[in-house]
């Protein structure tokens, strides 16, 4: 029996969300979390549980039994678990913000999870979740610390946030290859990232979504929060853009069997060097997207980053106003009022 890897001690469930266990093994599989019991039977080596909706809380112990075998994860909690899905801007880790040190801080209910790169050895931060330390918080993305800390400042309770980034990417690969086939463009048409030597271990349809994302799924969520998009700015690959989300959005949900879950898309900064027409048609792509998906958010930067850098160092109004985002959207899932958490105006 081998749970999935996101399975360990000091994880985060969602609340009031199903409470969603898998992993490989054959038999029969017996899954005990806060006062709950299921079985299941593993099939082709693969088994899933599902387990009721528990309200946030903990300390909890999950214990999963298969024949002989039996492994328990402590100090559980269930609260808020977010995604972070994307590209540089999403890895930017907080050390390399200019966030004051003094602003990192040791919080037992707030934990990260990050999800390893294949192709990277070793990866910068061991798979499994962590307790957030001043000592530790450093190598977390910006992004999922600054957003998760506002979070637990307005909110209270366990806040789990789920790091899973590639720098360079480009969206196609985030998506399942025989989807992202039917946005295939000429090659003349796209960004250098799609084809830059370095980048191709990831760059190609489906590979951070078979290695990295669909791995995570049935796992239950509160939202996901998507930051891509430069390495897809031409004017050929703006014009699909809108429809390539629109196909993430709608994959994220189905595989984890929530058709109202919310995304907060966080539109790519001005970068003065770069920023063509390519570059603004990916920025309004990503804004008409939120506007045009239910349970969507969109929330600018560009009025609060810099813009002589493609990786601003300051992310922390930023990461309030996606904090703010994923806070409505959360408490007010598919609600029209929620679709727009700030616009510069």
């Amino acid at each position: 029996m081998k749970l999935s890897p996101i399975f360990c001690d000091n994880a985060v469930f969602a609340e009031n969300k199903p409470v969603r266990v898998f992993g490989e093994g054959d038999g029969e599989i017996t899954v005990e979390f806060a006062g709950a019991a299921v079985k299941t039977t593993a099939c082709g080596g693969k088994w899933s549980a599902e387990l009721p909706p528990v309200k946030a809380g903990g300390p909890f112990s999950l214990t999963v039994t298969s024949g002989s075998e039996t492994e328990t994860l402590n100090n559980v909690y269930v609260g808020r678990v977010y995604l972070l899905i994307g590209q540089s801007n999403a890895e930017f880790r907080l050390t390399e913000s200019n966030t004051p040190e003094e602003l990192y801080k040791t919080d037992p209910l707030f934990r990260g999870y990050f999800v390893k790169r294949p192709w990277i050895t070793p990866d910068v931060m061991p798979e499994k979740w962590a307790e957030a330390e001043a000592d530790n918080v450093g190598a977390w993305s910006a992004i999922a610390y600054l957003t998760g800390k506002k979070v637990r400042e307005e909110k209270g309770g366990a806040v789990g946030f789920i790091s899973c980034f590639q720098g360079a990417s480009i969206i196609e690969s985030w998506l399942p290859a025989d989807k992202a086939e039917k946005f295939a463009l000429p090659p003349e048409q796209l960004h250098i990232d799609h084809t830059f030597p370095e980048y191709t271990a990831w760059n190609r349809g489906g590979v951070i979504y078979e290695k990295m994302l669909s791995p995570l799924f049935p796992f239950s969520l509160s939202g996901v929060v998507w930051y891509q998009g430069e390495s897809d700015t031409t004017t050929g690959e703006a014009k699909i853009y809108k429809d390539e989300l629109e196909c993430l959005i709608s994959t994220v949900r189905e595989k984890t069997n929530d058709p109202d879950l919310p995304f907060v898309i966080v539109q790519i900064a001005d970068f003065d060097p770069r920023r063509d027409e390519g570059w603004r048609a990916i920025q309004d792509a990503q804004i008409k997207a939120a506007g045009e998906i239910p349970g969507c958010a969109a929330v600018v930067s560009s009025d609060v980053c810099e813009t002589d850098a493609i990786h601003p160092p300051t992310k922390t109004l930023l990461s309030e106003r996606i904090a703010s985002a994923l806070i409505r959207l959360t408490d007010q899932p598919g609600g029209q009022a929620a679709r727009f958490a700030f616009r510069k105006a």
